[in-house]
């Protein structure tokens, strides 16, 4: 229901803040003298814990040009030293379990947060304000840290310039027609970065970090009022700024006719156009208005893409994807996107085609049916946010307060907005999305052409052509859709049930084990954590390891096709309509070792999930015309992809960790002339014939009876041949250490490590626990020393992983990126740090401090065993007929856990370990 909610919240009702009306007990609101503005909201969801903001109304626009960046940088330097905290916020944070930390800079705005905070700590909760004070305007910014921190932003500017970015950076000044929004891009200039003084940051700092530009939120299981009392005596002293410089507002100038760009990179492995309209948002005149307006948005987006998805997947159009919606640009423009990748060099008809497509959903899809549907599922998700309107995440509140204080959005009630939002519905018409439409969609300005892709002679269609293509699409006759197909019943036929022949307790889960009439075994575990959530999983040991060499292409186009043409007589356009309404999410998987069903549902549509999976088994459905198309489009497309860098780094990384093999096909032409349709549907009856060999895990809010009756009538009529198969294991990693560099033609002189330590021993659980602290010291390290002491990498991530079935087997990885000049040196220290800890061990605190989060987190699985966790509970004590969470696995090695203990598996795992050391850097 948590999941169901927010989704209801964030997409439909965020714009605006609730609880105006609320007691104060629950909610304070107001600004103080020095004009800072607080928030403060008791919750009761996540009991025991808050989440604390600052948010300030300044960003990057708010630069002068010796400044590109350091609005950002300054979001850096606030976590290095401030008046309370003279050693850096972290450090203090972390030393009280607080692990949930960071910032982010936006062109408009910068937010520093700290969440799932313990508030059962009063000292901690009234240290979390004074840190949201000292980053106020109490930061220290030392020259010598200002210094050590230039390394870590420029590796995060050097990380951040991918595919996307450089694609970007030659379109800005066209999508915002080169206003500050194009220039001052968070990031910033790298030559500003190197080398500006300390007093231009602290310009900006003490130009901008100021009371009237900043809100405090708190929202958690806290007293309300005794925060207000303790944000007011923190802040109030703090004096209101005498003729302060002026925070302004950055417009995007309008251009009367499209502007054309042409964006190309040699990374790009397809071509593309985007067609973009920048529409300036009318502040609303009232709340009504605006809520009306978010209403017409949201449903003119699954209109368009409920006809679009129609459209492709019945007309065989010119293009492979599409994607065309109205949304937020920046702060005070939308724009209306449209997205289309089409076949090589078919961007002329794909695009007449797409823009036609679009101009009939808007003449004919926009009516009173299809609104009338909108509105009615809006009201039905109303009710349900009234359900539960004591159950909203904190997050969903701390994004209201953010856009009421951001943004001017008003402040309502949960009440008053329901009652607000059903008196709209009520008078709702067709006419309100097309007079919406018709606001933003009578004009040719402010359009902007954006084209994309790898050779800049590529024939992409002019602007004049465009121009063109939307113009004639636009006064073109066009003829209605066809009427949507009535849904008719999933089965129309008997199904010859069978039973359950036994059942088992298994008491250590409160659970059940079932076996069926037809050899196959269900286990059933009831739960309502997922409130009304049903989940069904069922898996058989196999997959496309059984198959031949030969079959292999097949078994892939099965993969991408099994659900793609329908199920049983119904073609796609009848299983949507049969859905339609519902809240069931089927899947069918045939993996490397095994094949599998699943889906997920409310519990009052159980049954028909049932029928999906029974389906499954014995009516499938294949269309030839749907397999030829997606051969066709994916050979079209390897035979039109120009290789990358890319292409050549996955050659040589596979080449240097994997065994060659005839099943380790190359997706090339080859592997799609392979590809056939009478086979791949053999292999899809041959995988999914035998009910005996599957294992099947029922989880979720049904009762029991139910869940019998339904799992012997349907998964119990799936007939079995009694074969029990294993999946074939093939080891196809290289064996042995290696210590490998490649080098490749990456821009921005690139230095990418990936060192990955693998091993096999068997471990006690404490010995396993041990693991997850040597990732958290050589974290830490990696951090202290890489990061902050040497700017060698904007961060280090320290990966850890172990299992001990079905085989023992533990991980640990350490993934970084830097520049040629330093990379040596960095790649040095990782090796350097592990001999380290292997020689000296861990300390105390080190192990204290992991012990603490572990419980945290342990509590926090505990707290919150849903569907998943019951699912995965019951696999594994099939596997190994324990208790995934037995303290003996857990909470008693816990007691045990010491530094000898880690150094002594430090020392066991490292030696024996295999090492697989691969950098790849720029020429």
């Amino acid at each position: 229901m948590k999941n169901i909610l927010l989704l209801i919240i964030i997409s439909i009702q965020i714009p605006r803040l609730l609880h105006a009306q609320d007691s104060p007990s629950i909610f304070r609101h107001g600004k103080l003298e020095n004009g800072l503005t607080y928030y403060v909201r008791h919750t009761n969801l996540q009991p025991g814990k808050a989440d604390f903001y600052l948010v300030q109304n300044v960003g990057a626009l708010m630069e002068d040009d010796n400044q590109n960046g350091l609005a950002h940088f300054l979001e850096h330097m606030a976590f290095n030293g401030s008046e309370s905290f003279k050693e850096g916020i972290p450090n203090f944070l972390k030393r009280h379990g607080v692990t949930q930390f960071n910032a982010h800079t936006g062109q408009d705005e910068t937010v520093y947060y700290m969440t799932n905070v313990p508030t059962n700590n009063k000292e901690l909760v009234d240290s979390c304000i004074i840190v949201m004070k000292d980053w106020s305007g109490f930061l220290l910014l030392k020259p010598d840290e200002i210094d050590k921190e230039r390394g870590v932003i420029q590796e995060e500017r050097r990380m951040r310039r991918n595919l996307g970015t450089r694609l970007k950076e030659q379109t800005d000044a066209h999508v915002y027609n080169h206003s500050k929004y194009a220039t001052h891009d968070i990031i910033g200039s790298e030559e500003i970065l190197k080398n500006f003084t300390p007093e231009e940051l602290r310009a900006y700092y003490n130009d901008f970090y100021r009371p009237d530009l900043q809100a405090v939120i708190v929202v958690g299981d806290v007293d309300a009022a005794k925060i207000e009392a303790e944000i007011q005596r923190l802040f109030n002293p703090i004096p209101k700024r005498v003729n302060p410089k002026p925070r302004l507002v950055y417009e995007i100038q309008d251009n009367a006719f499209p502007l054309y760009a042409k964006a190309f990179d040699k990374e790009m492995t397809e071509a593309s156009m985007t067609l973009l309209k920048r529409v300036k948002q009318n502040p609303p005149a009232s709340l009504k208005e605006m809520m009306k307006q978010n209403l017409i948005n949201r449903f003119y987006n699954q209109i368009m893409e409920k006809y679009l998805r129609k459209y492709v997947e019945t007309q065989n159009p010119s293009f492979l994807e599409t994607m065309v919606g109205f949304g937020g640009l920046v702060r005070n423009y939308d724009r209306w996107n449209i997205y289309i990748q089409a076949y090589p060099h078919k961007e002329r008809q794909a695009l007449k085609e797409l823009m036609e497509e679009i101009e009939r959903i808007h003449q004919y899809a926009i009516n009173d049916k299809e609104v009338k549907e909108q509105v009615n599922a809006y009201l039905s998700g109303l009710d349900e946010t009234e359900k539960n309107k004591d159950k909203f995440p904190n997050e969903v509140y701390v994004q209201m307060y953010q856009n009421n204080f951001l943004e001017g959005k008003p402040l309502t009630s949960i009440e008053e907005d329901i009652a607000l939002s059903r008196e709209i519905l009520s008078g709702f018409t067709t006419k309100d999305v097309q007079d919406w439409i018709a606001s933003w969609n009578s004009d040719s300005k402010n359009w902007v052409f954006i084209m994309q892709g790898n050779d800049p002679d590529y024939d992409f269609p002019t602007q004049e052509e465009i121009l063109n293509i939307m113009q004639e699409a636009r006064h073109k006759k066009l003829s209605s859709h066809a009427e949507e197909v009535k849904a008719v019943p999933l089965i129309d036929f008997e199904i010859k049930s069978g039973s359950i022949v036994k059942t088992k307790k298994i008491k250590m889960l409160d659970a059940e084990e079932w076996t069926l009439s037809n050899g196959c075994k269900v286990y059933y575990k009831f739960s309502d954590q997922d409130g009304m959530k049903v989940s069904l999983l069922g898996e058989s040991a196999g997959g496309q390891s059984l198959l031949p060499v030969e079959d292999l292409p097949s078994a892939t186009a099965l993969s991408t096709l099994i659900m793609y043409s329908g199920l049983y007589k119904h073609n796609t356009e009848m299983m949507q309509a049969i859905l339609k309404g519902h809240h069931i999410m089927p899947n069918i998987t045939l993996g490397e070792t095994f094949e599998g069903v699943s889906g997920v549902c409310d519990n009052n549509e159980t049954e028909m999930l049932f029928q999906i999976i029974y389906l499954f088994f014995e009516h499938p459905r294949f269309d030839r015309n749907d397999f030829d198309k997606y051969v066709y489009m994916n050979k079209l497309q390897v035979e039109n992809t120009p290789r990358t860098v890319n292409d050549t780094i996955s050659e040589q990384m596979q080449q240097l960790r994997v065994k060659e093999s005839p099943r380790l096909w190359k997706a090339d032409s080859k592997f799609y002339d392979a590809m056939n349709y009478d086979k791949m549907v053999a292999i899809y009856k041959d995988r999914f014939q035998d009910a005996s060999d599957f294992t099947f895990y029922l989880t979720g809010n049904i009762q029991r009876e139910e869940a019998q009756a339904l799992v012997a009538k349907y998964l119990g009529a799936i007939p079995s041949t009694y074969r029990k198969e294993k999946a074939v294991h093939y080891d196809l990693q290289k064996k042995g250490s290696i210590t490998e560099t490649i080098v490749a033609n990456i821009p921005d002189n690139k230095y990418m490590t990936n060192i990955e330590y693998r091993n096999s021993l068997k471990l006690k659980p404490v010995e396993n626990l041990a693991i997850d602290v040597i990732r958290f010291a050589l974290s830490n390290r990696y951090h202290e020393i890489i990061r902050e002491d040497e700017g060698g990498a904007y961060g280090v991530n320290v990966g850890a992983a172990y299992e001990n079935a079905p085989k023992p087997a533990q991980m640990i990885s350490v993934n970084f990126q830097s520049n040629t000049e330093k990379g040596d040196q960095m790649r040095a220290i990782v090796h350097e740090q592990i001999d380290k800890l292997i020689a000296e061990g861990v300390s105390e605190d080190d192990v204290n401090d992991m012990i603490l989060m572990m419980k945290k987190g342990r509590a926090g699985v505990l707290e919150n065993r849903g569907n998943a966790h019951w699912q995965e509970a019951l696999r594994y004590y099939v596997q190994t007929g324990k208790d995934l969470d037995s303290p003996d696995l857990f909470e008693k090695p816990l007691e045990k856990l010491n530094p000898k203990i880690v150094q002594e598996v430090a020392r066991k795992f490292f030696a024996t370990a295999e090492c697989i050391d691969i950098v790849v850097r720029s020429k």
